[in-house]
C-alpha cells in the first residue's frame, strides 16, 4: 500500500501549504473542533458519515497561520484530555487496508488520523477523505 502524501492525497492541500511544503503541525493549537453526525437514511439511499472540521493555528512556523482541515466519513473517533490549550505535538496521517470485496477487489482504505498530544487534546479517528479549506484571513503575524 502506498504511503499517505498530504500534498497529493488531501483535496485542495494548497490551502494548507507553507511555501509549497506540507506544514509542521508541532505545537499547533486547535481553535475549533466541529463534529457533524452525518446523514444516514437507508430508505432514501443516503449514506453520509460523520464529518470533523478542525481550525488549527500552526504556531511553530516562522510565519504562523490558520488552517482548516475537514475529514469526511469518520468513525472510531477518540478525544482525550480536552482542555483550554489543546496544543498538539504532531499530525500523522496514514493509510490502513480494510480487506477485499468478494471478487477480490480491495476496499477503499481508511485514512488513519492521529493528532499526537502535547499539552492538550489527543484526537484520533479513521476517515475516507481529507480536505483543506481556505481560511480567508491574513497570516497571523499581521494581527
Amino acid at each position: 500500500m502506498k504511503e499517505f502524501n498530504p500534498i497529493e492525497d488531501i483535496e485542495d492541500s494548497d490551502f494548507a501549504l507553507d511555501n509549497g511544503q506540507w506544514p509542521n503541525f508541532h505545537d499547533a493549537e486547535i481553535h475549533n473542533l466541529s463534529i457533524w453526525r452525518g446523514d444516514v437514511r437507508p430508505d432514501d439511499n443516503v449514506w453520509i458519515g460523520p464529518v470533523l472540521e478542525l481550525t488549527l493555528e500552526l504556531c511553530a512556523l516562522k510565519n504562523p497561520y490558520m488552517v482548516i482541515l475537514k475529514f469526511h466519513d469518520c468513525e472510531s473517533i477518540k478525544l482525550d484530555d480536552f482542555n483550554h490549550q489543546n496544543a498538539v505535538y504532531d499530525l500523522k496521517l496514514e493509510y490502513e487496508e480494510r480487506g477485499t470485496l468478494t471478487n477480490g477487489e480491495p476496499l477503499t482504505p481508511y485514512i488513519v488520523v492521529n493528532f499526537k498530544q502535547a499539552f492538550g487534546a489527543a484526537l484520533s479517528f479513521k476517515c475516507f477523505r481529507v480536505q483543506a479549506i481556505n481560511y480567508n484571513c491574513n497570516k497571523l503575524n499581521n494581527r
